[in-house]
């Protein structure tokens, strides 16, 4: 319930776009694509991302204010990939 939805799909290029929402309202996405853990000092989800090339994993949190409500999850790129119909 706190952990994020993904939606993958390929953007007018063909990269890799992620979407990403919560099931409840008021909880904030953080992530990070270097394989480090993110926290509340890392980017803040607000708009679809573009995938980097040569990024293996995709890691997020949910913070509600400056307390984590979700845990971590990593998600690898290759899987992304498999739900947009994106041959790697």
């Amino acid at each position: 319930m706190y952990d994020p939805v993904f939606k993958a799909s390929a953007d007018a290029n063909g990269k890799l776009k992620v979407e990403m929402s919560t099931e409840l309202e008021g909880l904030d996405i953080y992530y990070s694509f270097d394989n480090s853990f993110p926290d509340n000092y890392y980017p803040k989800y607000s708009q679809a991302l573009i995938v980097p090339k040569d990024v293996s994993n995709l890691k997020v949190v949910t913070y509600r204010g400056k307390q984590q409500v979700g845990r971590q999850i990593t998600i690898p790129v290759e899987e992304l990939k498999k739900r947009a119909k994106i041959k790697s």
